[in-house]
């Protein structure tokens, strides 16, 4: 995946280009569950480096956890040559690396972290696991259920084609 700055930013849910050293924050606190989740995207110096990080910070974490936990850790880096195409260069996601885990790692781990802001702008906790099931599938050719729809041969009648030359001797 190569896409631009504007496009990248549209990608990981965040409505403007980040300026230097600029971040944009989201946060939203679970008064029932005692969560709060904290979502951003970083600029560094130069926009080389983008990233996207998402937590859960707990009032009152289980015996044996942390109080903080890194959710999604999401690393983009500019194409040196272009200066233009910006590319995900790893994605963590509950401490399970997605780098090139399966065909189109990159574009759906924006959208998974798209997702989670989206919910945390609706003042609802994101459930990992089920934006997981929905955004980070393999759909990749040879797991998917179903074909799409082409044929290598496709079988042609000849009776139907516009210029139809085989009565007249030209061979077809």
């Amino acid at each position: 995946m190569k896409v631009s700055y504007k496009e990248l930013m549209k990608k990981l849910g965040v409505d403007r280009e980040l300026n230097l050293y600029e971040t944009q924050p989201w946060l939203m606190y679970d008064d029932e569950k005692g969560v709060t989740c904290e979502a951003e995207v970083r600029c560094n110096h130069d926009r080389s480096e983008i990233e996207a990080e998402m937590q859960f910070v707990y009032d009152k974490p289980e015996a044996g956890k942390h109080p903080v936990e890194r959710v999604c850790h999401i690393m983009v880096h500019r194409n040196k040559q272009s200066e233009s195409d910006y590319r995900v260069v790893s994605c963590d996601i509950q401490g399970k690396e997605y780098k090139s885990a399966f065909f189109e790692w990159e574009i759906k781990s924006c959208n998974f972290f798209r997702a989670c802001v989206r919910d945390i702008k609706l003042d609802k906790l994101p459930d990992i696991d089920e934006i997981l099931k929905a955004e980070m599938k393999d759909t990749s050719r040879h797991k998917r259920g179903g074909g799409d729809g082409s044929n290598k041969a496709p079988k042609i009648d000849a009776s139907q084609l516009m210029y139809d030359r085989k009565g007249i001797g030209a061979g077809f």
